[in-house]
């Protein structure tokens, strides 16, 4: 597609800024992944709707390069009012969410997220495939998928161990569904997210650390 540029990958900005226990770089993290998510979200609903970087450009009326820089993981000059514009651009509806949350749910949640996003891309499938082998609405995979914080369905996790061959009481922990999840779960998905991170296809090293990570959800059982 014309006017396509590779984006910064978050997982180098995860892994400059995730160092140890340290609080402030955890804040700082949190910081990175807030970023990663509102580019990833541009430049997902950018392809859906079938539009360069240069199209989306004119239709809200800037340039490619500013739509380049929003899509970049590690740009930090995310506006409202430019999301907005953005958003009735590409037919949709920009909500604000603010919450307090526990920081081991936010990792949980984000490594859940990638998690899903990952395995899909590590099977070749789009999300529409996805729904049609597994059952599971395409609304709510890309739901799991691209917005932080988003809880599944009970039944869409069943699905999805089924096809996955996770155990599904894991992949609920991972998923954010018990108060105090297992520590081990906590401890591994923090790692398993701040490396991986792509917006295309998995590279060699993400598909090893998506293996390994799944050979532990499935042996902790």
């Amino acid at each position: 597609m014309a006017g396509k540029k590779k984006i910064t990958s978050a997982s180098e900005v995860l892994r400059r800024r995730y160092i140890g226990d340290d609080p402030e770089r955890k804040a700082s993290i949190e910081a990175e992944r807030v970023n990663a998510h509102v580019a990833r979200m541009i430049y997902d609903l950018r392809g859906d709707a079938g539009l360069s970087q240069k199209e989306l450009a004119e239709l809200i009326g800037t340039t490619q390069s500013v739509i380049s820089r929003l899509e970049s993981a590690d740009y930090e000059g995310h506006s409202l009012s430019m999301l907005n514009r953005i958003a009735k651009a590409l037919n949709k509806k920009l909500t604000v969410v603010m919450a307090a949350e526990d920081p081991r749910a936010a990792e949980l949640c984000y490594a859940f997220q990638v998690a899903v996003r990952n395995l899909r891309k590590a099977e070749g499938l789009t999300a529409a495939e996805l729904a049609k082998r597994t059952g599971v609405d395409q609304d709510e995979i890309m739901a799991m998928e691209r917005s932080t914080g988003y809880r599944p369905t009970p039944l869409a996790l069943h699905k999805l161990s089924r096809f996955y061959d996770i155990p599904e009481r894991r992949l609920a922990a991972l998923a954010g569904a018990f108060r105090e999840p297992p520590s081990d779960i906590v401890e591994s998905a923090s790692r398993f997210a701040a490396q991986s991170e792509s917006f295309a296809k998995l590279t060699k090293q993400e598909k090893k650390v998506l293996d390994e990570f799944v050979k532990l959800l499935k042996s902790k059982e």
